[in-house]
């Protein structure tokens, strides 16, 4: 497994200087990115910066209203040529209404959505792409006579649609990140690591005293599920430079995935 940053974690960077961004992240150790947010440069730009300081691109969190009919085939040929084989739906509901409000979030709604992700995961695969799906607290909290989000999406989507569990967001949700990573074994691409405390909530740290995350059992998981990419994220707004978070969340996990082998 290689370890990636999740650019939202230092999205406000990204944004100021994408290069110095990347420059720095590499030298902090980490082998990739997972980029988020809209396509501000060129494809051929960030394929040339990423190139530059040695990174791969482990996806994109790509927007739902960019893989619609409309938009969809403009976004194919972006991560053509940018070269990204991962094209990960970054969130549907929840408290950010995207693709439905509150009013339509039932069983029939999340079946619908992962009929959508099939024919977009076929469409994908025509072009050498695979299609994800990151998670967030609703995921598992919202239930509909006893049936979450979640469990429509693993028993509804593909298996080549692979779900990017997000394990602080699981566990927001009431989840155990442990149970879903046994769910999704082999379907296990990409895992965001993310520390949650249960009195701080996201200003946590990584293996930190607090931290609700089984760090060691989680990665044992990851490991055995086929999980290729550890992405870390932190939404802290307290610990400092968010560079500098980053820098220790990687070196944290570094320590609790020797512990787990």
């Amino acid at each position: 497994m290689k370890f990636a940053l999740a650019m939202y974690t230092v999205y406000e960077e990204v944004k100021r200087d994408l290069d110095a961004t990347l420059g720095a992240v590499r030298e902090m150790g980490y082998e990739g990115i997972e980029m988020y947010g809209e396509t501000l440069w060129p494809a051929s730009v960030v394929k040339e910066l990423l190139a530059k300081h040695g990174l791969e691109l482990c996806g994109w969190h790509v927007e739902w209203r960019l893989l619609q009919l409309d938009t969809l085939e403009n976004t194919i040929r972006y991560h053509a040529e940018l070269g990204n084989q991962n094209i990960i739906i970054p969130c549907l509901g929840g408290p950010w209404n995207v693709g439905h409000m509150p009013e339509d979030n039932h069983a029939a709604t999340w079946l619908r959505y992962a009929e959508q992700m099939n024919e977009l995961a076929d469409r994908l695969e025509m072009e050498g792409m695979r299609l994800g799906y990151h998670t967030h607290a609703h995921e598992f909290h919202d239930s509909f006579d006893g049936v979450t989000p979640w469990n429509i999406l693993i028993e509804h989507t593909k298996p080549s649609v692979f779900l990017e569990l997000d394990t602080g967001n699981c566990l927001e949700g009431a989840g155990d990140p442990v149970i879903a990573l046994n769910e999704t074994a082999g379907r296990l691409r990409v895992v965001h690591c993310k520390p949650l405390d249960s009195k701080q909530g996201t200003e946590a740290a990584i293996a930190a005293d607090g931290d609700l995350n089984d760090w060691p059992l989680i990665l044992q998981r990851c490991k055995a599920g086929g999980c290729e990419w550890l992405a870390i994220e932190n939404e802290s707004r307290t610990r400092g430079s968010k560079l500098a978070v980053a820098e220790q969340d990687l070196k944290s996990l570094i320590s609790q995935l020797r512990e787990a082998t």
